[in-house]
């Protein structure tokens, strides 16, 4: 609440009272008054309402920083002051130059801030700016300036309670729809506005995440929209645009692209170094950022934690200067992962002293530190010389220019964005548009004609698998008010319909996944009849002193949020000491901690985890052997900062009843077998292994597909999996991916068929993980990855999406046979809905060289568009293609050249199902 009350004071009218009292031959007390805000397009001069005690004391206001300021009566604590331009007047009201008070008047023209922002920046000390250049700053009340937070996270919905939970970002990318994302993002930002005008939460936000998706086992898969540069470009630029608004001048949030660049890999992310050459470089991984900057017009870029090309991502001069401003022309701010900057000295040891990582930081063009390596070396650097404050100021009027650009220190009526209320969150509308993108992002894999299932006829539906009762919504979510799991919203559907549902769990997801130890394997706490853990809830972060509360906690899963875990206990910045017993039922190999922020486990007295340190929720290991009917004495140590809080403890006791599963699925006329992956097999800090499904739902499979052929799999999951085989013991297949607060809805109403699945694959599904090569190999084009350069048979192809009705192409022609190099080409083709439902088609244009002088890609997407068609309905459709989108890296000219030659405009419904072909000349 505090930091609402700031906001207001601030936005508002920033009131600040600074008074000074001494003692001369008697106390004298100053007061100069409020702080004020004025438009200096109404007025140029200001009502002074300052005081003096005594009366009869002789005061005299004056501005040091500008001699054009002029104060009617300048004697008086009351009087008017008249000032020369915009700007920021810092006024000090003095009594025999003794004692004094100083104000704060905050001259603002409508749409204009940098005269501003200069006069701001020069009434700072260093000390001041270099507290301002960290993601949580302090507050400057001499200057009306309040505390705030760089970092919010809404890579699908702005990451809180209450908040509207739309489809993960590869479910999205699923869509291939920037116009549906663009409404998505501008919903999110919305819910930012709102909750900044509830809670004073800040307004940058550290989304979205445009890391090319080049390898399915990494962990963070699911937070990109594509394995290839177009979609994704065309993606995050949509997102960017719907994040930061239509204004002109005011920005609705700041949207933050992430991590700059080549951050493909969680497991060396911290120490190693992703070796790019420049071609995969300006082909492969630039696009997407450069498509965000240029076109996005994003005011933020969030550096990596790995280096790149052997030199770490926040001092990569090339990267954060040459790149990012000479040639792209940013002009806002880049911030640095969290803890990046501690990163260069002791995880990638490129440093030897903390002075010289923050210097070789700024120069570089890291203007913002999340974490504390600017606080505690910035002045070091500069004691050192290694840096000015010069410098200081390059970086602090990037980020800086960032507040004024969202309105924070002009008048609230001034600002189109502030008007958005809290009515906003979870609304009806957003609730709606949360469901149509689940829907749009389905994707039909298979189908042997088993879909939609046939209402009149079906009478029993058995759900089985360990995604069925679990709404699984990914990574960097929020904690929406509903939820709908796909059993539910299959039972809902079936129940209007008169059909019964029968669940069974059928086993877990496997694959090593650690899941909560359930409340019947603690013991009794000591002096109770209560099973569970004795938890001790302190209002520190350190676990010190005497705990507020205590109480037994039957397990230990908990998913706090933003909200308080227990009766005088804050949200944010607390710990928690839990002390009990557990019983194994069976040999337990691992036992672990899944927390937001840190942890620490006592295994009988010994430290067996040791994670004491702030991070997003991860799962954290460690390798034992519990004997069944043994009791084992357990301390879980635990404490959040900020930013949503989650503790879990967590062992690998497996869960299947394979005969259950049997019976179940042999006494219903079809199966729906929901499986896939959940954030505890694959997620940031955490890569797969294998992309094979695990190994249990494989099993799982093969078992119902014994008694009963009718099985629709439904796969709820962040990236490509390989079935391994099994999926031939499937009559269809559909990928739902993690889809949001309504994806048990959405799921539903494919299977049924109120919806006709129209979604395609953004990502290759490889056939198993032997086609891949190392994940710490960046070079796709000699060891092939991606369906550009991979030309053996996968799984299911990019692009790949079925439909319950089908479609034909026809009719191909090109606007020339020649084009030059400063050329267009215009491409016209007819697609129809030839089947007797309404659908939407994908239609994908794709290009390949015929004959350039280097390897090149077999196809590659550049433009594509989905179409609503009712049956017979045909639409002609049109796209452009300049000649300098056709272009490669030439390491001659260190540039993107486009060569003469002939190309093949190719046509189709996914990247290996081309329809129509074309050829064409550049010259």
């Amino acid at each position: 609440m505090e930091r609402k009350i700031i906001k207001i004071i601030t936005v508002t009218a920033l009131l600040w009272l600074q008074n000074s009292t001494s003692l001369f031959a008697q106390i004298v007390t100053i007061n100069a008054g409020s702080h004020q805000i004025i438009n200096w397009e109404k007025t140029h001069s200001a009502q002074l309402k300052g005081s003096v005690v005594p009366k009869e004391t002789e005061v005299e206001w004056s501005c040091s920083q500008n001699s054009d300021v002029v104060f009617k009566d300048a004697s008086s604590p009351v009087t008017e002051v008249t000032f020369p331009r915009p700007g920021y007047y810092l006024l000090t009201l003095s009594a025999e130059n003794l004692h004094s008070g100083s104000v704060i008047v905050n001259v603002f023209t409508p749409n204009a801030y940098k005269q501003r922002l200069s006069d701001l920046m020069n009434l700072m000390t260093v000390e001041e700016k270099i507290n301002q250049l960290t993601n949580e700053t302090d507050a400057i009340p001499r200057l009306g300036i309040p505390k705030y937070n760089y970092w919010s996270e809404a890579l699908h919905g702005v990451l809180a309670g209450g908040a509207t939970s739309f489809p993960q970002a590869v479910a999205m990318g699923a869509t291939w729809d920037p116009e549906l994302l663009y409404r998505v993002a501008s919903a999110i930002s919305d819910e930012a506005r709102a909750y900044n005008s509830k809670y004073g939460k800040g307004l940058s936000y550290w989304s979205p995440t445009i890391n090319i998706a080049r390898d399915p086992r990494w962990g963070r898969n699911e937070e990109s929209y594509s394995e290839d540069p177009y979609l994704l470009s065309r993606m995050g630029v949509a997102f960017v645009k719907g994040m930061q608004g239509d204004h002109p001048y005011y920005l609705k949030t700041v949207a933050t692209p992430k991590h700059f660049l080549a951050n493909n890999e969680e497991e060396r992310r911290h120490t190693g170094s992703s070796n790019v050459d420049m071609r995969s470089m300006f082909e492969y991984y630039l696009p997407a950022f450069q498509k965000a900057i240029v076109e996005g017009k994003a005011f933020s870029i969030m550096g990596a934690y790995n280096e790149v090309n052997h030199v770490p991502s926040n001092a990569n001069m090339f990267l954060m200067t040459d790149l990012l401003r000479r040639n792209w022309d940013f002009e806002g701010y880049v911030v640095s992962d969290c803890g990046a900057i501690n990163d260069m000295l002791n995880g990638h040891h490129f440093f030897e002293t903390g002075a010289e990582a923050v210097a070789r930081s700024i120069l570089a063009g890291c203007d913002l530190n999340c974490g504390q390596a600017y606080r505690q070396y910035l002045q070091d650097a500069l004691n050192e010389g290694m840096l000015t404050e010069k410098d200081l100021d390059r970086a602090l009027e990037r980020v800086l220019s960032a507040r004024f650009r969202l309105g924070e220190f002009d008048p609230p009526d001034a600002v189109p964005y502030s008007s958005i209320e809290d009515d906003k969150l979870d609304s009806k509308e957003h609730r709606e548009l949360a469901l149509e993108a689940a829907r749009k992002s389905m994707v039909l894999l298979k189908n042997n004609g088993i879909l939609p299932l046939q209402k009149d006829k079906i009478k029993t539906i058995a759900v089985i698998g360990p995604n069925a009762a679990e709404a699984q919504l990914g990574i960097y979510s929020g904690f929406p008010n509903i939820l709908v799991s796909p059993l539910e919203g299959i039972k809902d559907k079936a129940g209007a319909l008169g059909i019964k549902v029968d669940y069974t769990l059928g086993c877990d997801l496997g694959g090593g996944l650690l899941r909560p130890i359930d409340p019947e394997y603690f013991t009794e706490v000591e002096g109770t009849d209560k099973k569970g853990m004795k938890g001790e809830y302190f209002n520190n972060m350190t676990l010190s002193g005497e705990p507020v509360m205590t109480r037994i906690d039957s397990t230990i899963n908990f998913s706090f949020g933003s909200n308080s875990p227990a009766p005088g206990i804050p949200a944010d910045q607390f710990s928690v000491r839990w002390t009990g017993k557990i019983i194994p039922p069976d040999i337990i190999y691992h036992i672990g901690t899944s927390c937001d922020d840190g942890s620490r486990l006592y295994l009988d007295g010994k430290l067996i985890i040791d994670d004491w340190i702030e991070h997003g929720e991860k799962p954290v290991g460690a390798e034992v052997k519990l004997i069944p009917g043994k009791e084992y004495a357990i301390v879980f140590e635990y404490f959040d900062n900020s930013l949503g809080a989650a503790a879990r403890l967590t062992w690998d006791l497996g869960q299947k009843d394979f005969t259950k599963a049997k019976k179940v699925a042999a006494n219903n006329d079809v199966v729906i077998l929901v499986l896939g992956t959940s954030p505890g097999l694959s997620q940031e800090e955490l890569d797969r292994k294998e992309i094979e499904l695990p190994q249990v739902q494989r099993d799982l499979i093969e078992e119902v597909a014994s008694v009963n052929p009718n099985i629709v799999i439904v796969l709820v999951n962040g990236g490509p999996v390989a079935l391994a085989g099994t999926e031939t013991k499937a009559a269809a297949i559909v990928e739902a991916w993690y889809a949001g607060e309504f994806g048990g809805t959405a799921i539903a109403d494919v299977l049924f068929g109120d919806v006709n699945p129209g979604g395609k694959l953004p990502q290759t599904f490889y056939s198993s993980t032997q086609q891949l090569p190392p994940m710490s190999d960046y070079d796709i084009i000699n060891n092939p990855r991606t369906y550009m350069y991979f030309d053996q048979p996968v799984l299911y192809p990019f692009g790949h999406g079925l439909s319950y009705t089908q479609f034909e192409y026809r009719n191909l022609t090109l606007s020339s046979a020649n084009i030059k190099k400063n050329g267009e080409i215009v491409i016209q083709f007819t697609v129809q809905n030839t089947g007797k439902m309404k659908g939407d088609e994908v239609a994908q244009v794709y290009v390949h060289s015929k004959d350039a002088s280097i390897k090149v890609p077999l196809n590659q997407l550049k433009r594509f568009e989905r179409v609503t068609l009712l049956p017979d309905e045909k639409r002609r459709l049109s796209f452009k293609i300049p000649a300098s989108e056709l272009s490669f890296y030439s390491t001659r000219t260190n540039e993107l050249e486009t060569e003469p030659g002939k190309w093949e405009i190719q046509v189709g419904s996914s990247s290996r199902d081309i329809r129509l072909k074309k050829t064409f000349s550049i010259e």
